[in-house]
């Protein structure tokens, strides 16, 4: 594997889900469901050339390789750890695979591919609406670009909370995005301490730059009155999208 030179925030992104990566999939439900969902969508091809960005322990991964069993693929991740885990879910398969390091806030060099996919990545990117954009000139003619990821409403709860009461929010800004075709609502924790733990361990707490995290004061607060009003719910607004090269 190419060990790239990382911006500053991948690298941080990066270190946060690499140090997770052989815990990542016990509390990993929701990414794999959302790998299950996108994978429903794959194009009918019968050995396509794919570029994975952000495979993470390859929840996605092994999906693109049971569905084209003869397909080239690169599958990439900001993250050495989640890569060699990958790797190791991936070892037996057959399938004709290349593994790189890459950042995906980076160009890749890569062109005329058949399918660039990524689940539950975009979200971690400057600019996700100019990477969609950037990630279709890859494709060759006709070639498929899927791609999941936190839509415009994710946190709407979390986020109302933090308004009201005055508090810094860390969430990223979450534009809508070109492309998108499905949509989901998914409530899959308990109350909001639940939800805030799962962030953690799955290593998604790399805040938006400049952000200065809550006190355990301000924090305990803003879980007490997302309890209160809300019944401790957080929604995950999850979008799924397709586009094509002409």
């Amino acid at each position: 594997m190419t060990s790239p030179i990382l911006s500053r925030r991948s690298a941080e992104i990066a270190a946060r889900f690499g140090a997770r990566a052989e815990v990542y999939e016990t509390h990993a439900d929701l990414q794999d469901g959302v790998a299950g969902r996108l994978a429903s969508m794959l194009p009918d091809r019968e050995a396509p050339r794919v570029l994975e960005l952000g495979c993470g322990t390859g929840l996605l991964s092994r999906r693109l390789v049971a569905r084209y069993p003869d397909g080239e693929f690169l599958l990439t991740d900001a993250a050495p750890e989640m890569i060699r885990a990958c790797q190791r879910n991936l070892n037996g398969s057959g399938a004709n695979l290349s593994f790189e390091v890459m950042d995906a806030a980076a160009t890749a060099t890569y062109e005329n591919l058949d399918l660039v996919v990524t689940s539950m990545m975009l979200h971690w990117l400057r600019d996700p609406v100019a990477s969609v954009e950037r990630f279709r000139r890859h494709l060759a003619p006709g070639g498929v670009l899927l791609f999941a990821t936190l839509g415009p409403d994710c946190f709407a709860e979390w986020r109302s909370v933090l308004a009201t009461e005055g508090l810094r929010s860390g969430t990223p800004n979450l534009p809508s995005i070109p492309g998108v075709v499905e949509e989901e609502h998914l409530t899959p924790d308990k109350d909001s301490l639940s939800f805030l733990r799962r962030m953690k361990a799955v290593g998604g707490l790399q805040p938006r730059d400049g952000y200065e995290p809550l006190t355990a004061g301000e924090l305990r607060r803003a879980i007490r009155t997302t309890n209160l009003l809300f019944g401790g719910r957080v929604t995950w607004h999850i979008v799924y999208g397709r586009l094509e090269r002409s």
